[in-house]
C-alpha cells in the first residue's frame, strides 16, 4: 500500500501543481448509505431502495453525492499529510458530480494542490479532489480551501 506524502505547511506553495495518487480505496456500503440517509435525510429511493433503484434509470442504487464528498476526510490522510499546528477547512468551491457512484463500489481519491499562498502565520491552500469509482469519469470533483496554521505560530 502507498504511504502518504508528508509536507510541512510552509512547503505547500512549492508543491503547487503536484498531484497525489494512491491505491487506498474504501467500499461504500449499503449500511453507510442508510446511516447517512438517517442522519441527513438524504433518503431518496435511488439511494436507499435497492429494488426500486434496480428498476430505475441507472439500474442500481446510487450513493448520495454529499456522502461521496464527505468521504474525503477518510481518504485524504492516505495521500497527503500536511504538518501544521492546526487546519481549518474553509469550504468547498465548484463541487460537481460528473458520474454516478453506485452502492457497493469502491471509492478512491486523487488530490492536486491548485494553489497555496503563504502568510506570516499560515498558508491558504486550495486542493482539487477527484473521486474515482469503477467508471471512466470521476464521480465527484471539488475544490477544497484549507487554512493551515504554521506549527510554531500557534
Amino acid at each position: 500500500m502507498t504511504t502518504a506524502t508528508s509536507i510541512d505547511s510552509r512547503e505547500l506553495a512549492h508543491r503547487v501543481g503536484a498531484t497525489f495518487h494512491g491505491d487506498h480505496s474504501i467500499d461504500v456500503t449499503r449500511a453507510m448509505v442508510l446511516t447517512f440517509a438517517a442522519l441527513t435525510g438524504a433518503d431518496h429511493w435511488m439511494h436507499v431502495d435497492a429494488e426500486r433503484a434496480a428498476a430505475g434509470p441507472l439500474g442500481r442504487a446510487t450513493v448520495p453525492g454529499t456522502l461521496t464528498l464527505s468521504l474525503a476526510a477518510r481518504l485524504e490522510p492516505h495521500l497527503l499529510v500536511v504538518r501544521c499546528a492546526d487546519a481549518i477547512i474553509y469550504g468547498f468551491d465548484r463541487v460537481r458530480f460528473p458520474a454516478p457512484m453506485f452502492v457497493g463500489d469502491r471509492l478512491r481519491l486523487e488530490l492536486e494542490i491548485m494553489s497555496a499562498e503563504n502568510g506570516p502565520h499560515a498558508v491558504q491552500a486550495t486542493f482539487r479532489h477527484r473521486f474515482w469509482s469503477a467508471g471512466p469519469k470521476p464521480v465527484c470533483v471539488a475544490e477544497q480551501n484549507v487554512r493551515y496554521i504554521h506549527e510554531e505560530e500557534r
